[in-house]
């Protein structure tokens, strides 16, 4: 091809900030200017080596962001509901509708009946104009943020304990700590960045202890010097019993609390109580007083702590007076505003920090001001707002609340998804539906909550928009567009200030993101002749150009020193306020647990207590353990959470073949001595019931779970999930101060569905008959579902249905091979270890046959079109392994050589690399290796992120400790 029609290409790096969590990476983007059509046109997506939070690292996220551009289903276009259809419509008659929808909507039932929710996955300017608009506009407090699901504790004791949501710790801390204590937060998964630092400190500096605070021995907790399961929600009884002990070992800081505190002689009334003496603490948290002790001394004897907290601390009906609790430690003991000192709430998202500055929650105003009269005024001064709310709004669980009964009749939901991220999330599908008009924001138009919208708005995604973002330890990045939007996307910021400008509002005439941005730096200035600390007015002159260069900086700007370092607060008295709290919500109590009526199956109750399994029918009864104790009907604890490879509602990191891995399908964990018990198989589907509610996931085990523990992941949803979304069964139980959910404490019942068929579909389409429990894997070579059958499955449903509907038809040209009795190969599961006739789903009578053990394999000219795998008993087939069967020429026997192997899949250990237990374990069996040095010069595998290093290292010495002697050789590292 002539040099003069090939395409000029220049190479260019943008450097923008991560959209994940709240540690705020900075990325390098190496794009092909000339040739910017879409992901394409980026070249390599790398972690800054220059920026502040993470100097070039990155976790599997972060690693995976250029294939997260290629989403598989991206909203394009405005979409209109009416009645059942659904059709795309102009921008201009979207924004018509929303605006005349809006302003009808507050001349018939007022401000308050409008509201809306937004997201810590918006950019500042974004959060900006909806909280104006809101608050300054339509008149009414009614904007709130995912944020409350996640921060809004930590916000509330900030507040009370500073007068300022203020977060006094940085990242460089760590290295100058001597002791770490990280509660309620499982950072080398949730933050493997700023884990990874806290590993690299260790090493650097042996002497640097650190202590886990958790209910789960989880990854984190296993790398630590001291883990403490305390019981749930203990952490105001842990901490108010330190602080007692200080107290008595005469360790308090008198200087600083007479100087710089107020409140202590309450806090000293609150502590004197017994429930803080160390022995009966011990007692109440499930802990040895010899481990509580260790803890109490670590912290007494470390001056530079620094302690590090996240959801388990603020997803809580006490989450605020937890907060509290830990603040009152530092204070007391004048371990803040120093180097290496502090509680550092540890953000979830992106820009949950920028939400709150901006005002984002409906109990804040602005820059860091609430509703009390002189804050009013001096808003609305600014905003020349003629609509000024006045008090605070409805958070988000009353807000959902609001629209089921009715006085909700508008909401604009944007970058989020409620539908599976709120509590009780049955009832908020049914108040969409209740709402009058629903606005949906989002880039895809699958999103669970898109089905509910009445509007459907086409948003810029990341890479193609531009916006500041705010950190953890309060870092300004720059957020940078280097992809254009696709369609008719727009930013969040454009769409809101063209419905505010076509409802009549002035004020909305911006530019561009830098307007934006000018503007409420100068908003932050009403601060500067007060003691509040939040102020970027000095930016309120920043140049398009000066804003389009912008490299990180940390607020107060300027400032060197830490917050507080002057012993100065925000507050009225310029003291900070020791808060009084006590310890009243229990341990968690499973008596009582709700007892619902299975959907699917029967009740782990009591309805049995024959140990030889006589009074069982053809179905499991597992009220009973082995020795004949009723255990079931006191119930379970779950706890819910994040896995290390998802992100949110996986709309952005589900596609995504590398981080569907790690767990491959909704999965509930539990101990397997507490599985043994009941007789329960991992794979095994088990229903979790609360009230009306239930929810089907396969079972796993996990040995860092307490004896009635079980843990299940928040991400499972949409067409990943389908009907295993967590959060119906929590409920919606909310923190008194903070309107933060208790995300972690749902006591619920378990049960066990009667299961004729579990089977693997792997293929492009999905598969084409009914399931009652089904689940989504994006494979590499080809797709991958995963399903269960209360009615077993026959070959016939392979066939049923119409051409159109079913793809495998007998009308189709497809030729489907069938091939008996492969379900007992394929699912590789041991029969029990008893003889004894136990109460087992696969009864005698239930033994797989021909009929309920076969696969099938769709074939079209010679090519695999789609392979199905289906069972008696739960698969533990390697799907991937069948799935690269696609990639090749078809061969039957390469199909059976693979079925007769019945090889269970390998767990993947590290996303970063792709390193499976099985590889570390032929690493060292095959090739001799027997140091991490070595492991990871072979494998690479945990030498990124650091999430996995400590999974790393125990493959590593059991694979040393099973060989021969002789074949060990070197350091077991």
């Amino acid at each position: 091809m002539s040099g003069k029609n090939m395409e000029q290409v220049t190479p260019l790096t943008i450097q923008s900030a991560c959209p994940y969590c709240g540690v705020g990476c900075g990325v390098n983007i190496d794009v092909d200017k000339g040739r910017l059509r879409g992901a394409a046109g980026c070249t390599e997506i790398r972690g800054n080596d220059n920026h502040p939070a993470n100097q070039g690292a990155l976790c599997v996220k972060g690693a995976t962001l250029k294939e997260s551009l290629s989403l598989p289903n991206r909203l394009l276009y405005p979409r209109l509901r009416q009645q059942a259809n659904v059709h795309n419509i102009s921008w201009d008659q979207a924004i018509s509708t929303i605006a005349e929808k809006l302003t009808s909507t507050i001349a018939e039932h007022g401000p308050d009946s409008v509201a809306m929710y937004v997201s810590g996955q918006l950019l500042t300017e974004d959060y900006y104009v909806a909280n104006k608009l809101m608050k300054g506009f339509v008149g009414s407090a009614n904007i709130d943020t995912n944020s409350r699901l996640c921060m809004s504790s930590a916000v509330a004791a900030h507040q009370r304990a500073f007068g300022e949501d203020l977060v006094p710790v940085h990242y460089d801390d760590i290295a100058k700590a001597s002791l770490i204590v990280i509660v309620g937060a499982n950072t080398a998964w949730t933050h493997p960045v700023l884990f990874r630092r806290i590993q690299q400190a260790r090493e650097r500096n042996p002497a640097l202890r650190l202590v886990v605070i958790d209910p789960r021995r989880t990854i984190t907790a296993r790398q630590a010097d001291l883990h403490l399961p305390i019981a749930n929600d203990g952490d105001v009884l842990l901490f108010n019993g330190l602080l007692r002990y200080l107290h008595e070992q005469n360790q308090l800081d008198t200087t600083f609390i007479a100087q710089h505190c107020e409140g202590m002689a309450a806090l000293e009334q609150e502590i004197s109580r017994e429930v803080y003496q160390l022995t009966a603490a011990a007692d109440a948290l499930g802990l040895t007083r010899d481990t509580l002790e260790a803890f109490y001394r670590l912290f007494r004897d470390n001056p530079n702590t620094l302690t590090l907290f996240c959801q388990g601390v603020n997803q809580s009906a006490s989450g605020t007076d937890k907060a509290n609790a830990i603040i009152n430690c530092h204070l007391a003991t004048g371990r803040i505003g120093k180097p290496g000192t502090g509680p550092f709430s540890l953000t979830g998202q992106p820009n949950a920090m920028g939400g709150r500055e901006v005002g984002g929650l409906a109990n804040q105003l602005a820059v860091h001001r609430g509703f009390d009269p002189d804050s009013v005024a001096a808003v609305q001064t600014f905003w020349q707002a003629p609509n000024m709310a006045e008090r605070p709004g409805l958070k988000a669980v009353d807000l959902f609340d609001a629209m089921y009964d009715g006085r909700i009749k508008f909401v604009w939901v944007i970058a989020t998804n409620p539908v599976v991220s709120l509590p009780d999330s049955r009832k908020v599908v049914e108040a969409l539906q209740r709402c009058d008009c629903v606005v949906v924001s989002d880039i895809s138009p699958d999103a669970d909550t898109a089905a509910y919208a009445d509007i459907l708005l086409p948003a810029a995604g990341w890479g193609e928009k531009e916006g500041m973002v705010t950190n953890s330890e309060r870092m300004l990045t720059r957020q940078r567009a280097f992809l254009p939007a696709p369609g008719q996307a727009r930013p969040d910021w454009w769409a809101i200030c063209e419905v505010a400008k076509r409802a009549g509002f002035r004020g909305f005439d911006f530019p561009g993101v830098s307007a934006i941005f000018r503007e409420f730096a100068a908003l932050s200035g009403i601060n500067r002749d007060t003691s509040l600390q939040f102020d970027l007015s000095e930016l309120a002159t920043l140049s398009d150009d000066d804003y389009a260069r912008w490299q990180p900086q940390r607020w107060p700007l300027g400032r060197k020193c830490h917050l507080f370092s002057d012993g100065q607060f925000p507050t009225q008295s310029g003291r900070a306020n020791l808060v009084a709290v006590r310890s009243n919500v229990p341990p968690v109590s499973v008596e009582g647990a709700a007892h619902a009526t299975s959907v699917f199956g029967r009740i782990i109750s009591n309805s049995s207590n024959s140990s030889d399994g006589s009074n069982i029918s053809n179905s499991r009864d597992v009220s009973t353990s082995s020795n004949g104790n009723n255990v079931g009907s006191e119930g379970w604890w779950l706890n819910t959470g994040r896995q290390r490879d998802q992100w949110h509602t996986m709309t952005r990191t589900g596609h995504i073949a590398r981080l569907a891995e790690n767990e491959s399908e909704p999965t509930v964990y539990m101990h397997p001595l507490s599985a043994r018990q009941y007789y329960l198989d991992a794979g095994q589907l088990v229903q979790l019931n609360l009230n009306d509610s239930s929810v089907l996931a396969k079972l796993a085990y996990d040995e860092g779970l307490s004896a009635r523990q079980l843990y299940m992941s928040m991400h499972w949803a949409g067409d990943f999930g389908f009907a295993s979304r967590v959060n119906q069964l929590v409920p919606p139980v909310v923190d008194v101060v903070s309107g933060q959910p208790a995300f972690k404490s749902a006591q619920i019942s378990l049960s066990v569905p009667e299961v004729a068929s579990y089977g693997l579909w792997i293929g492009e389409q999905p598969p084409p008959f009914e399931t009652d429990f089904l689940s989504f894997q994006t494979g590499f070579s080809a797709n991958i579902w995963r399903f269960a059958c209360r009615s077993p499955l026959t070959k016939a449903s392979l066939y049923a249905g119409s051409h159109h509907r079913n793809p495998y038809s007998q009308a189709s040209s497809h030729q489907i091979l069938i091939l008996d009795g492969l379900g007992q190969s394929v699912s590789n599961l041991a029969e029990p270890a008893s003889e004894t006739n136990l109460p087992c789903l696969n009864s005698p009578a239930n033994k797989p046959t021909s009929d309920r053990s076969w696969a099938a394999l769709l074939l079209a000219e010679q090519t695999l079109n789609a392979l199905c795998l289906v069972s008696a008993r739960p698969l533990t087939a390697e799907p991937q392994a069948y799935a690269a069967l696609f990639d090749k020429a078809f061969s039957v026997s390469a199909f059976l050589a693979l079925a007769a192997a019945g090889q269970a899949p390998a767990q993947l250990v590290c996303s970063c690399f792709r390193v499976t237990d099985r590889q570390i374990q032929q690493a060292v069996s095959r090739e001799g290796i027997a140091s991490l040095n070595g492991l990871q010069a072979k494998l690479k595998c945990g030498s990124n992120c650091g999430a996995c290093l400590s999974e790393v290292k125990a493959l590593l010495k059991q694979a040393l400790d099973n060989q021969p002697l002789s074949e060990s050789e070197g350091e077991k590292s």
